[in-house]
């Protein structure tokens, strides 16, 4: 039989009659192994009341924490309390918007109804014509327009008119609405195929008459084309009949090598109002030249004394080329070259050469206007020595780039260009040269 102590360790099994005496033998272990136990049992409850403490400690920290979030919850509520509200209150002025926008609308829709009903049509303008004004260097524009739907009809139609104004109703308060008028002009650079621009509007207001000046000034060789716009209001009508006017060229006349009378003196003096400046340098053409590490500058050539310039010698033919600008284009007749200035220069005359124009300076644009082929005694062989040379009129032709290109050496067998001169004659279509002026002559009247 188990002993009475086993549950506290005592692993003795024996007989019944023997049991008495083995609890009595062993009565101190028993006692050793009963305090064992009872210490066995203070740890457990010591640890125990620990794990007691630390869940109470837990507990409280999530009773805590439900507070918080009981407390978060409450404020989430009030938010979407006062959300709700918001939302309310911005469908309320949402309403009122609509609302306010609709009677704008209707508003706007009344006004446009009067302006429709106020602001018809006038006839378009008719008889326009054009001229041009030598004196004011502008074009005057004439016209009659119409003044109403009775304006020159037969008396029966006029009766008519006058009948359906009476019955008709009264028109809105307010003073009548005059009629202005628009003028459009459509430019053409004169001989240039690609020259049209957009039409641009010149005048608006309410005279039957108007003067127009050019935005390139003189304007020579440019062609306009003019319409007229009847508006009241915000009503137009339609276009006139175009009335075209060209203005004129200007011709320069050769006199003698390197007078004052060629192109670009005329464009260096700005027309002849100004001193002379070199007009290159001075910004009003552009000067180029196939190289530039021999000696001088591209605009010596437009300069009016001879100096020391030309071109590098190399493999390719030399050029020397000038752009007169987008708004002119030049029909030469003749042209003036000028040699160096220089004792011991006389054998590096040209002596093969061609004056080529362009409209645009694109590859395969370059015509031939004047060529010459081995002909020494073409330029005299002094310093600074000058000859002038014609264009066929069957060559020539409206141009804004003109280059001297070399096709063949000159007397020392190179391919150095020498030029300290050019000037050019013949008639320039359209000219700048006074618009600055002008523009301040017209803003004085």
């Amino acid at each position: 039989m188990a002993c009475g102590y086993a549950d506290v360790g005592c692993p003795t099994r024996c007989a019944q009659e023997d049991l008495a005496a083995h609890e009595r033998d062993g009565v101190v272990a028993h006692m050793g192994l009963l305090r064992q136990r009872l210490a066995d049992t203070s740890a457990d409850l010591t640890q125990t009341r620990a794990d007691l403490t630390q869940t109470n400690a837990a507990l409280s920290q999530t009773e805590d924490r439900l507070t918080q979030t009981r407390a978060d919850l409450t404020q989430c509520k009030a938010d979407l309390t006062q959300t709700q509200h918001d939302l309310a209150e911005s469908r309320a002025a949402q309403s009122q918007t609509a609302v306010a926008l609709s009677q704008t609308q209707q508003e706007l829709d009344a006004f446009r109804s009067q302006i429709d009903q106020l602001f018809t049509p006038p006839a378009a303008p008719e008889g326009l014509t054009a001229r041009w004004d030598e004196a004011t260097k502008e074009v005057a524009l004439d016209w009659q327009p119409v003044t109403g739907i009775c304006a020159g009809a037969a008396p029966a139609v006029a009766a008519c008119c006058a009948l359906a104004a009476a019955t008709a109703p009264p028109p809105p308060p307010g003073p009548p609405v005059p009629v202005r008028y628009r003028v459009q002009a459509t430019i053409v650079a004169g001989g240039d195929p690609n020259g049209s621009s957009s039409p641009v509007v010149v005048y608006t207001g309410p005279e039957c008459r108007c003067r127009y000046r050019f935005p390139d000034g003189t304007a020579f060789g440019v062609e306009a084309r003019f319409v007229v716009v009847a508006m009241r209001g915000l009503a137009e009508s339609g276009s006139s009949a175009p009335a075209t006017c060209t203005c004129r060229d200007k011709v320069f006349t050769y006199e003698r090598d390197m007078d004052e009378r060629g192109l670009f003196y005329y464009i260096g003096t700005q027309g002849r109002t100004q001193p002379w400046r070199n007009p290159a340098e001075a910004g009003w053409v552009t000067a180029t030249r196939s190289s530039e590490g021999g000696s001088g500058k591209a605009s010596d050539a437009l300069g009016r004394q001879p100096c020391i310039s030309y071109t590098n010698d190399q493999p390719t033919p030399s050029w020397w080329q000038v752009d007169l600008g987008a708004r002119r284009l030049f029909r030469p007749t003749r042209y003036t070259l000028r040699h160096s200035d220089c004792t011991g220069h006389e054998k590096f005359r040209l002596q093969s050469w061609r004056l080529e124009g362009s409209v645009d300076g694109a590859d395969g644009s370059w015509r031939t206007l004047d060529e010459h082929t081995n002909e020494p005694n073409a330029i005299p062989a002094r310093p600074g020595a000058m000859a002038t040379f014609a264009v066929a009129p069957e060559r020539a032709f409206p141009a804004r780039l003109f280059r001297v290109l070399m096709t063949g050496p000159n007397l020392l067998e190179n391919y150095l260009l020498m030029l300290s001169g050019l000037e050019m004659y013949g008639t320039l279509l359209s000219d700048p040269a006074h618009q600055q002026q002008q523009q301040q002559q017209q803003q004085q009247r």
